[in-house]
Order: C-alpha cells, then sequence, then structure tokens
C-alpha cells in the first residue's frame, strides 16, 4: 500500500518554515535508495528534478510521480516565495487527485511533467488549473471560453476549489483567490461521498452531485468560476520580460545551466555577418511587464548602423554599435494580447514603438514560452531548452522572431532571446486588504493612492512628483491632478473614476505603470514592480521601478542598478477606519528606493566615448535615475466595507 503524505495545517506550516530556512528536517524519512520528499519525488534543485508551483496557492493537492511506485505526495505552500509547489522527475507522468482521510478519492487526471518544463531552472514554472483539466480532457484549450471542454473543467475544478475556500472561511467573496490548506477535516468530511469520482465524471459535470454530500459546488456560478480561471491564467502570465543583453552580464535573468542567449539582434539582410561592413545591425534591449488584468507594456532601447571591418562576432558587432550610435528610444504601450496563455506562444503581434520619424514599430510576430520562462531565438538555444538533437520546420515557428521596417527599403528581421522573470503571486488579504476581499465592516486599504517623488542623481535636474493609484486588483497608474506641470503630476482626488481608456471622471488621462508583485505576510509589506513607458511622464519616461535587475553598461563594469520596492503597510492596516497612517517605502535591504532608465544611462555612455553629443543629449543623460520616495496622498484615508 502507497504512504499517503497528509499534512495538518500546523504541520504544513511547520514544514513551509523548515525549507525556507533550507532544513533539511522538512523531508519525510525516505525509504531505502529513495530521495521522496512529502511534497515531491525527488528534491528541488538536483539533477533532473522539476519543481512546480500551482496557479493557486493550494496546500495539500494530492499527486504521485511514475517513477516512485511507493508513494504520494501533497504540495506544500512556501510561505517564502507565495506559493503551493511540488517536485517530480523530469521524466516523470504525473497523476493528480484529492484523497480522503480512509479511501475515497477525486481523480483529476494525469500529464507528462515535460508539459510544463523540460530542464530544471532557478524559476520554478507554474502548473496551472488548465494544466490539469488538460490532463483530464486529453485537449489543449484553443479558446478562452465556457463553451470550450478543457476551459469548462477547469472552472469545475475551481468550483471544488472556491467552495472548499467559502466553507473554510477562507475567502469572503466567491471569486477571491487565497492560500488553501487542505486539512485533516476536510479530507474526513470527503470520505462521506458514496463513491470516488473519476476524471470523466469531472469533465462531464457528473462529479457535483457525487460529492454533494460532502461539498455543494453549487454556491459557485459558471460566471465565477469562469472570472476565477482567467484570473489565474493572468497572474500565471504576469511578469517582468526582457531578452538578455547579450553585450554584457545581466544578473537576475539568466540561469547557468543554459547558456548562448544572443537577446535580440538582427540586420537588413537575411544572413547577418560580423565580417561584412555593408550591413546594417540592429541590437537592443528591453523590458516589458504583464500586470494582473493582463496587459502588457514597456520601455527599451535599440542601437542601429554599419559596423567597422575587422569583428568577427556579433558581440563584437553590438559593442561597436553601442560605442558609435546613439541609442533610441524603444516604448511599447499597454497591449492586452501578449504571450497566449492558452498555448504559450507569441500568436498574434506585439510592437513596440520606435522613437525615429523614419522608422516602424518593432513587431515580434512569434516564439513560444517553453519551461514557463524563455523563448529561444536561435537553433542552439532551442535545442538546449527543448532537449532536442533536431528541429523541424515546424519547430523553427516556435523561434523568437521580430521585424522592423526602416526608411523606404530596410527591413530589418532577426532573433529574440527572451526570459520570463519575476512572476507574480496571490495576494494574501492579511496584508492586501482591499474593497474585494474583506467582510462587511472590516477595514481595507486599498485602492490606496499616494504620490510618488523622482529624485535625480544629477541634482540640476528638478524633481517630479507622481500620484498614482494602487488599485483593488493590485495594479498601479497614474493618479494625476488636472492642470499638471512637467515636474508637478501629483494626486488631485481620491474620488476620481477612470474608464476603459484610463480617462478619468475629470478629463484626464491616466497611464498604466506596474502591479503588486506578491504580499509579505510577516512584513506586512508588498512588493511592487513599475515601467513607466509614455512621453506624457516627462522627465521620467522609460523609469525602471523595483525589477531588481543589474546591468552593465559598459566594459569598465558601470552598470545600470534597480533593486526591490517594498511597501511597508504595518501603520496602515492598525488605523482606525478614517484614519490616514502613514507608509514606508524601502528596498530589499531596507536602504532608500533606486530607479533608473536604461536609455538615458546608455546616452550618457555614447556622450562618453563620442564628440558630437547635442545639448539633448546632454540634457537626456542626466535622466539615467537617482532615488524615489513614496507618501500617502493627502486626499487618502482608510476605509470600512460597507
Amino acid at each position: 500500500m502507497k504512504n499517503k503524505y497528509l499534512l495538518t495545517i500546523a504541520l504544513s506550516t511547520l514544514m513551509s518554515g523548515l525549507t525556507a530556512c533550507g532544513g533539511e528536517s522538512a523531508n519525510i524519512i525516505p525509504e531505502k535508495n529513495n530521495n521522496s520528499t512529502v511534497n515531491g519525488s525527488c528534491t528541488a534543485g538536483t539533477t533532473n528534478c522539476i519543481q512546480f508551483a500551482l496557479d493557486y496557492p493550494f496546500d495539500g493537492l494530492n499527486f504521485s510521480c511514475s517513477s516512485d511506485t511507493q508513494n504520494t505526495f501533497v504540495t506544500l505552500m512556501d510561505l517564502k516565495n507565495g506559493v503551493a509547489t511540488g517536485t517530480c522527475n523530469y521524466s516523470d507522468k504525473v497523476n493528480v487527485f484529492l484523497l480522503g482521510k480512509a479511501d475515497k478519492r477525486i481523480a483529476l487526471g494525469s500529464f507528462p511533467i515535460s508539459n510544463i518544463a523540460l530542464v530544471s531552472t532557478d524559476q520554478i514554472p507554474r502548473l496551472t488549473v488548465l494544466d490539469i483539466a488538460r490532463g483530464m480532457t486529453n485537449r489543449d484549450a484553443t479558446v478562452l471560453d465556457s463553451s470550450d471542454a478543457t476551459v469548462k473543467t477547469a472552472m469545475n475544478l475551481v468550483k471544488i476549489i472556491q467552495a472548499l475556500a467559502l466553507q473554510q472561511k477562507s475567502i469572503n467573496t466567491k471569486t477571491d483567490i487565497q492560500a488553501l490548506y487542505m486539512n485533516d477535516s476536510i479530507r474526513e468530511s470527503l470520505d462521506k461521498i458514496t463513491s470516488s469520482v473519476t476524471a470523466q465524471q469531472m469533465v462531464n459535470g457528473e462529479y457535483a452531485a457525487i460529492i454533494k454530500p460532502w461539498l455543494d459546488v453549487s454556491v459557485i456560478s459558471d460566471a465565477d468560476a469562469f472570472a476565477v480561471v482567467s484570473q489565474l491564467l493572468n497572474i500565471s502570465n504576469a511578469a517582468v520580460y526582457q531578452p538578455e543583453f547579450s553585450l554584457f552580464s545581466t544578473t537576475g535573468s539568466v540561469v547557468s545551466s543554459l547558456t548562448g542567449s544572443d537577446g535580440l539582434t538582427g540586420c537588413n539582410k537575411d544572413v547577418c555577418a560580423a565580417n561584412d561592413t555593408t550591413t546594417k545591425h540592429l541590437f537592443g534591449h528591453f523590458m516589458l511587464l504583464t500586470d494582473r488584468q493582463g496587459y502588457t507594456f514597456g520601455s527599451g532601447l535599440q542601437w542601429r548602423g554599419l559596423a567597422k571591418s575587422g569583428l568577427t562576432s556579433i558581440a563584437g558587432v553590438n559593442a561597436e554599435l553601442l560605442r558609435s550610435y546613439k541609442p533610441t528610444r524603444m516604448t511599447a504601450l499597454p497591449q492586452n494580447h501578449w504571450i497566449n496563455p492558452l498555448n504559450k506562444r507569441i500568436d498574434q503581434n506585439y510592437y513596440i514603438g520606435v522613437d525615429d520619424v523614419n522608422s516602424e514599430d518593432l513587431i515580434i510576430n512569434q516564439g513560444k514560452l517553453y519551461n514557463d520562462y524563455m523563448i529561444a531565438g536561435k537553433e542552439k538555444f532551442y535545442k538546449l531548452l527543448t532537449q532536442k538533437t533536431t528541429v523541424t520546420a515546424e519547430d523553427l515557428k516556435d523561434l523568437g522572431q521580430w521585424q522592423q521596417r526602416y526608411g523606404i527599403s530596410d527591413t530589418f528581421k532577426g532573433s529574440l532571446d527572451l526570459f520570463k522573470v519575476y512572476p507574480i503571486t496571490y495576494l494574501d488579504k492579511q496584508v492586501f486588504k482591499s474593497s474585494n476581499n474583506v467582510s462587511a465592516g472590516e477595514n481595507y486599504i486599498f485602492p490606496l493612492y499616494a504620490d510618488l517623488t523622482f529624485k535625480f542623481t544629477d541634482s540640476s535636474v528638478p524633481s517630479l512628483k507622481l500620484g498614482i493609484v494602487i488599485d483593488e486588483k493590485g495594479d498601479i497608474r497614474t493618479n494625476m491632478k488636472p492642470a499638471a506641470t512637467d515636474t508637478d503630476m501629483s494626486t488631485g482626488s481620491c474620488n476620481t473614476t477612470v474608464g476603459s481608456n484610463l480617462k478619468d471622471s475629470n478629463g484626464v488621462q491616466q497611464y498604466r505603470l506596474g502591479t503588486t508583485s506578491r504580499a509579505f505576510i510577516d512584513d506586512r509589506a508588498i512588493s511592487i514592480r513599475m515601467i513607466l513607458g509614455d512621453e506624457a511622464l516627462k522627465s521620467v519616461n522609460g523609469a525602471l521601478v523595483g525589477v531588481n535587475s543589474t546591468i552593465q553598461i559598459s566594459a569598465t563594469g558601470e552598470k545600470i542598478v534597480v533593486g526591490g520596492a517594498l511597501v511597508h503597510l504595518q501603520n496602515l492596516l492598525n488605523a482606525s477606519t478614517g484614519g490616514t497612517g502613514r507608509i514606508t517605502f524601502t528596498d530589499s535591504a531596507g536602504s532608500a528606493v533606486k530607479w533608473a532608465n536604461s536609455y538615458a544611462s546608455f546616452q550618457k555612455v555614447y556622450n562618453a566615448n563620442n564628440t558630437d553629443e547635442t545639448t539633448d543629449d546632454t540634457a537626456l543623460a542626466k535622466l539615467s535615475g537617482g532615488t524615489l520616495e513614496m507618501s500617502l496622498a493627502p486626499c487618502y484615508s482608510v476605509k470600512a466595507k460597507s
């Protein structure tokens, strides 16, 4: 008989705490010659071990790995990272189910772990409710609609989870997402059902009547379930996306086990030969951010031009472009399509504007995200990601590619190696108290209205004050007052409403800025990330905040450093209704938050290596970065839900 690894809430929390401290004592003692742990058949970080994270923070989901015939496992909440995780070996088939205390179970299908990831990386790939549903229907979801059989099956699974969460008082509203623990009491109650549920019954809907003695899923409507499935997909897709900066190292984005990334490179010919002095090359970098509502936007830069003779590598060409040509700003305005969460492909053009009257947009037109982490632009890197030894014509359609028209005759095109970094998680209501997740009569603090003050390292540049709101979903937009100036765009009101075009009730156009990545329960803080990308934002257009990146911008070691950005809420959470309280804003080390602008920083590099800089070039280089402060808007106060 298999060992059933079942944890109570208290034990699960203890295990998570020990794991966060690096304690091997968190592992169940395995059988001889077996390295199984309580949440998987292998230890995360070891060779051929694939760790996964559920898109729903569900502690106690049962699963087995085909290579381990002796044990079954449960997902465990990783309190350090805010996700529920498990592990299987890279060649395993995963079988998922909910198990009672005795013998009743709800089968949730099976799938190869290779559907989720093919290689182990430092970033944990997400296992979504759609991935689990596909294991029951054996069909890919083709459209995000309740008429799709796999989407409908995912909705059935979500109905169970949400009904349990309501029953356990984990959530107050039917579409909220909060950590759920499958404790012994729930499992004992599950044994009340007269027969186990098959995966087919989960698909055809018969499960609802069978499990009714245990759980009434009719409390969750189809509309509620679909809203949760959609929200989970947005959370799974939300992250920072960037190409590797192929000239110098970019920390925080590439794992040492996977090398060979070229970033964003190309030229105006079919073959980009480094030693061809008639070829015009293009080299670039950007950061895109996908928020909780599925919008993707960002900022970047590119260099274009001829390279000198004697060069033998694309890296050498890129270095020459950086020294010899001025950077050109790129801006990606918000678009509600990017990587299709159903198939992980870029199956619609994504447009990044280029600040040059002679240039059309840079268009990213294809690519597939592997391991929930990387898009490969060239065959060599693709083989590393997929473990394939040959590449077919069909495989070539999954390579990252882009194109850009310039002038009358030039069409640049090339490859794109892209990394998905810093994925987000659910927002725990112990910290992120919003109008959407608290009970009637309870205080909430989101939407949170605040003012950001951007200070520049070059003291000759005046500070800029920008009003923002962190909304009830966790996304961040501007909240600028009417008649704002170039340096004073502060909050005017905490009562305006905005339309779908982000024009507020005062007629002021507002702009998407970023999102809240997660809530830290112990610290009573949230981390935020912002990429400012619109010319209306004046001297901070292109500012990067909270993206935890270091980009080396010269061979001498000069770097762009942008750390974390934490909003500490302890005082605000303790404030009374109608009170204002206060917040503190720090980086991960407790120091001042730093921001940077890569476009201005590389203009500074150009100015240092050339003699033709203009007055505008000199002024731009002064906008390369500085420190950032945040304070509550004067109109803000804590509210109680009516």
